[in-house]
Order: C-alpha cells, then structure tokens, then sequence
C-alpha cells in the first residue's frame, strides 16, 4: 500500500529507511531535506483532513453497532415472523446475544500485536473478510448454528475494529482534541446501534446481514485512500514519510517535525517485542491495567449489554403504552444524544465527575425497575397504570450510561497507558469486555429464573452503585493533565527520575 505525498517515489509506508541512519537534525534547520509547504497555506483545509480520515475508519465503528445492535430486532423477528426458516428457543436467544462477546475476546487479543506488525491501516483493511464473512454466514443461515457461527466471526471483527479504530484516531490528532476523537469511537457505535435497530424495524432479519455487511463495505471504501499513521510510520524508521503524512493530516496546527522526532527517538529508546515481565510489573504498566479491566466489570456488570439485547423483550411488559419495537428505536435515539453529548463535554467536565454520575444514576433507574416489576407482581392494577415506567426507566439507564460508562473506559485505557503498552493492554482491555459481556448477556435469563426481573435490575443497581466508590477512590483524573503527570499517578518517583534509574524506562508520549 503506498500513500504518495509528492512526486517523491521512494515515501512508501514502512519502507525505505529499514537498516539504515537517520538524521536526527530538525528539519527546520535544513530546509531542503523535507520539502513541507509554505505554512501559510490553508491549514484549515489541511486540519479538516485529519477529521476525515477519522471518519473514514469510524465508519468501521459504525459497522460494529450494527453488529452489537443486531441482536434484539433479528431474534424479535426470527420469534414473530411466521414465515422465518429460523425459529430460536430461549437459550437460543442467548447464544445469539452473546456469541458477538465471544468473538470480541479473541479479535481484541490480536487486534493489538498484528496492528503493530502490519501497520493500523492494513489491519483494518484486512478485517473486512470476517465482517462480511460473519454476515453472510448470517444471511444465509440455515439453522441457529450458522446464525451463531456468523455472529462468532463478525465478533472476531469487531474485537480488531474496537482496538485499531482508536488506536488509529488517537495516533492521528492533535493534542487538543485528543479526548474528542478518543471517545467519538463509542458514539459511532452508538449510531450503528441505532441503524440497527431502525433499519430492523422494516426489513427481515435476512436482509438487516446484507445491511451490515454493506455499512462495513462502505467504510472500507472511505477508509482504503486514508494514510497509515504517523506512528506506526516513524516505528518502521520513515521518518520523512511521518513528517510529510502528519503534516497532510494536521497542517500547521503542530509543530509536526519536532512532534515526529520526539516519537521517533521515543520509539528508539524502547525495547522491541512484547512486553516483558518486568515491564509488566512497572506501577505504570500494572495499575492502569488493573483500572482498565474494573472499569470493563463495572461498565458491562451494570447490565448495559442485557438491557440493550433484550430491550426488545422487556418492553412487551408495557406493549399496552408502547410498541416494543418503537421502545427500542426510542432508546437508541437516546443513546446517540447523550453519547455525543458525551463525547463534547468530555474535556471540559473531566472524566471522573462523568463516570459517577453515569453510576449513580445507573443504580437509581435500575432500582426503579426492579420496584416496578416488583410491586406489578401482586398489583396488576398498578402495572397497567404505570406501563410507561420500564420505558422512562430504561432511558435514563441508557442515557446514565452513555455520558460515562459507555465511552470513559476506553479513554481512559489509551490515556492511562504508556505508549509501548497501548497495545497490549488495549487487547488486555477488549478481551476482558467481552468476557464481562458473554456472562452478562448469557446468564441474564438464567438470573431471571432465579431471581425474578426485579432481582436481576437489582443486582446491577448494586453493582454500578459500588462501581461509584471505585472510582472516587482509584480512578485518576486525567482531564488536561500531560501523559508524564498521570504517569506521575501511579508511580511516587518523577519520570526523569525513572529514566535515570535503574527501572524500566516506559513511554508516556501521546503519540
């Protein structure tokens, strides 16, 4: 793959400069050894470059909520078409719920590492075969099988789309709005949520497949004449390739020769490979790691992934004040707003004040649920006089959760993690969510039977309430704070103070 920023034919990718020196002189000093434009020259056009190639991979994060959104409107379908070849039992349902989550596991542990070996662009290009693999499995099933092998495979994509896709939009941006393109992955997953759930609305489950494999072919199109990273770029030494690449996507809003060099003589100064065990050990490494995988467990124990999988059945409780179908739509919609509502106040409102109030209003929708269905029990008078509750209940949970849970995690794990770190715990993070998701979507009925609706909204109310003391009491601040300050967090000595030791030196670049 070659992106060509000149006449020049020798700034291929991760070409070039493999083996041999490279000059470490500013290029400011000497003009003719990288040809950049006049400074003057438009550098809001060169910015709204950046944003587009943001999209163009965002795209992908569409292609995923179609996928995570995919659930509700097919079985929904598949258990009230009488005309569908496929008609699941419950814990058919399940399977189909939860194989997504599986998939994810094993696509975020290798997401990382062949992101690193073949460059973001080139895996994200490759992911197109699993995601339209995945739905036509699905489109053309036969039996539940199918259906839930589709599902394994389209999560597999899904596992490398939500690992690449942020990696590639925080490695593109600037510092400003880093916190912006950080989160904006979740609220476009959102929005193929949405899609999903509208677009399902209307059409068969056989022909919601052909639309998510069309949205995933669509941002492969956009995405295949965006550029690879610049860090990525500067990791394989092209050094003139990162600096003419940056400066295409930024302009001249940073100073992008010195930003390069300080990744690239970053990225020199690091060991090649995994991580080694005694990096793992560093309170660098280890404790955003260890916030990363909690965050994951609060964000999915909340019930967020079964509240949204099963939406669909839990609005047939108030089918008297409102179509199920429409209720799901509803929440979507919801979930959109408050997730670019989100995405915009993030930098401003700081992420530890976002995360608590996402728990704490969680824990309080929920626990009205839970009474709502508690007191509907001996009182069928009150559930028909009160059927808009689970509606009213479920969109202050949805929107609870998108201002805070649904994003913050995954900010905070590229925030809170060192460079070389990034892409492991990344995996280590994606992995973990969709172990956390597989067990919450899998075992919702089954806590159901054992302890009624009302007993399963309580126990996530609980959980999401303990989840606020974590992050009182542990989670950093990481609004407007360098990366060296939260690296600073973790550890008592100062970073120059590591770098001089002993210790395993550990980036905290933001690049």
């Amino acid at each position: 793959m070659e992106y060509t920023a000149s006449s020049n034919s020798d700034m291929r990718y991760g070409a070039g400069m493999l083996g041999s020196s490279i000059n470490l002189r500013s290029p400011v000093e000497d003009s003719t050894s990288v040809g950049l434009e006049d400074p003057i020259l438009e550098p809001r056009k060169k910015m709204r470059k950046m944003y587009f190639a943001a999209i163009s991979a965002l795209l992908m994060a569409v292609a995923m909520g179609i996928a995570v959104g995919y659930s509700a409107p097919a079985t929904y379908d598949m258990e009230n078409r009488k005309s569908s070849p496929i008609k699941p039992s419950a814990d058919d349902v399940t399977w189909i719920g939860s194989a997504l989550a599986i998939g994810a596991m094993t696509g975020g542990l290798i997401a990382g590492p062949v992101a690193d070996k073949i460059g973001r662009k080139t895996t994200l290009i490759l992911n197109i075969i699993p995601f339209i693999a995945g739905w036509f499995a699905i489109c053309f099933a036969e039996s539940i099988g199918s259906v839930i092998a589709g599902r394994l495979i389209c999560g597999i994509a899904c596992g490398v789309v939500s690992v690449a896709v942020p990696m590639y939009c925080v490695e593109i941006s600037t510092s400003e709005v880093r916190g912006l393109l950080g989160t904006s992955f979740q609220g476009f997953m959102v929005i193929g949520n949405l899609l999903s759930g509208v677009i399902g609305s209307y059409i068969n489950w056989e022909y919601l497949a052909l639309v998510g494999a069309g949205i995933a072919t669509l941002g492969l199109v956009c995405f295949f004449l965006m550029p690879e990273s610049p860090r990525w770029i500067l990791a394989q030494e092209d050094m003139d390739g990162a600096v003419r690449v940056m400066h295409d996507l930024q302009g001249n809003h940073v100073e992008v020769e010195e930003e390069c060099l300080k990744i690239y003589k970053d990225l020199k100064s690091q060991p090649k490979g995994l991580l080694t065990l005694r990096e793992c050990k560093h309170p660098t490494v280890y404790k955003p790691a260890l916030i990363t995988v909690v965050l994951m467990f609060f964000q999915q124990f909340s019930g967020s992934n079964a509240v949204l999988f099963y939406s669909t059945s839990i609005f047939k409780a108030s089918k008297d004040f409102l179509d199920p179908k429409h209720a799901t739509i509803i929440l979507g919609a919801v979930q959109v707003v408050a997730t670019l509502l989100s995405n915009l106040i993030v930098d401003k409102a700081g992420r530890k004040i976002l995360l608590f109030l996402s728990g704490a209003l969680m824990s309080t929708s929920l626990t009205a649920l839970g009474v709502y269905y508690y007191v509907s029990v001996a009182n069928l008078t009150f559930e028909i006089r009160f059927d808009w509750i689970p509606l009213v209940s479920l969109i202050l949970f949805v929107t609870a959760f998108s201002i805070g849970y649904g994003s913050i995690p995954w900010l905070l794990a590229a925030e809170m993690v060192p460079l070389r770190a990034r892409s492991t715990i990344g995996g280590l993070g994606t992995f973990s969510n969709g172990l956390f998701a597989f067990i919450i979507t899998k075992t919702f009925s089954e806590l159901e039977d054992i302890a009624h609706n009302y007993g399963a909204f309580w126990t996530y109310a609980a959980l999401s309430f303990v989840g606020c003391f974590f992050v009182i009491l542990v989670v950093p601040e990481t609004k407007g704070k360098e990366l060296e300050d939260i690296a600073k967090h973790f550890c008592k000595a100062t970073i120059s103070d590591l770098k001089s030791s002993n210790e395993i030196s550990v980036s905290v670049l933001s690049k």
